[in-house]
């Protein structure tokens, strides 16, 4: 049964990989054709989107919106497994990226933080060669083997390594005293057991956020830089860097959480349709007992 299930990832593997080898423009075609059919056709989790919406009081946002940046994500994740490094290049620009770099003159690891905006994944392939620093991504594993092993294989041909969570520590101890790394995350995921998060509020609403951005930032006696990126055209995009906190052992806790709260907050009232509103983010209810942490260094200004 392995073997079976093998053979058919690795052929279902070669379709994805034909499908990314089309041009961005019939990729984006199609992407909008699908978004349609999701959004007015089939309503796919419609519901989430619509509750999520209400539940943070966003008004007027394009609900086509909303899946024509999921589409757009799926389509260009297809597209990232085989295009070129050249050629994503010309899609990503970096502003104020002097921060990550006088950061690696001082010796300082970073630690990089973003959300679920846009298409994250396009640094993978690119940031590698513009930067001093070691770089790794830190990624959720997938079920299926096959993909599981062609996306890393592929987001770290430029010199990223993909990493878990439960890797970083080895890495970390393995690096210290070397040169300076960057380790990249992801930080608005929703945490699997709401009793052991960091509760707090983010968009006006009680917030589970994982804790450990920060134990990993101290463990690493890094520097914490957030990484704001915006679409500005089909498959292109800016990537906008800001500082966090310059020593994530002097920060208070809770700080850099709640910096990253804030800065994303942004992202999301600027351009609220690149945000994935289709994740169940607010399935748990804070469990009695567990504390609600306030906002004491960023404050969420609303939807004006």
């Amino acid at each position: 049964n392995h073997r079976r299930m093998r053979l058919f990832s690795t052929i279902g593997l070669g379709v994805v990989w034909l499908v990314g080898l089309m041009p961005w423009w019939i990729l984006h075609l199609k992407s909008a054709g699908i978004a349609f059919f999701l959004a007015n056709v089939i309503g796919y989790r419609r519901k989430v989107v619509i509750d999520n919406l209400n539940l943070v009081g966003a008004e007027n946002v394009s609900i086509y919106g909303v899946y024509r940046n999921l589409t757009d994500l799926g389509f260009e994740s297809l597209k990232l497994l085989s295009v070129s490094i050249p050629n994503i290049k010309k899609r990503l620009e970096f502003e104020n990226i002097e921060l990550l770099e006088k950061l690696h003159s001082e010796g300082k690891n970073v630690v990089l933080v973003g959300g679920h905006m846009a298409n994250w994944e396009v640094f993978s392939l690119v940031m590698p060669g513009s930067l001093s620093h070691k770089t790794y991504a830190v990624y959720k594993k997938l079920n299926n083997e096959v993909f599981d092993e062609a996306v890393r294989e592929s987001r770290g041909r430029s010199g990223m390594k993909i990493v878990e969570m439960n890797e970083l520590p080895w890495i970390i101890e393995d690096f210290k005293g070397s040169d300076p790394i960057l380790c990249s995350l992801i930080f608005d995921q929703s945490p699997r057991n709401p009793k052991h998060a960091y509760w707090t509020e983010f968009l006006g609403v009680e917030t589970p956020v994982y804790a450990g951005i920060e134990k990993l930032s101290v463990k690493m006696d890094a520097s914490v830089v957030y990484a704001a990126i915006d679409r500005i055209g089909n498959g292109r995009y800016v990537m906008r860097f800001s500082m966090i906190c310059e020593d994530a052992t002097n920060a208070e806790r809770g700080e850099i959480i709640d910096r990253c709260c804030g800065k994303l907050e942004k992202e999301i009232v600027k351009r609220p349709e690149n945000w994935l509103w289709t994740h169940r983010r607010w399935k748990h209810k804070r469990p009695e007992g567990v504390k609600l942490n306030p906002r004491k260094f960023t404050k969420f200004e609303g939807w004006s």
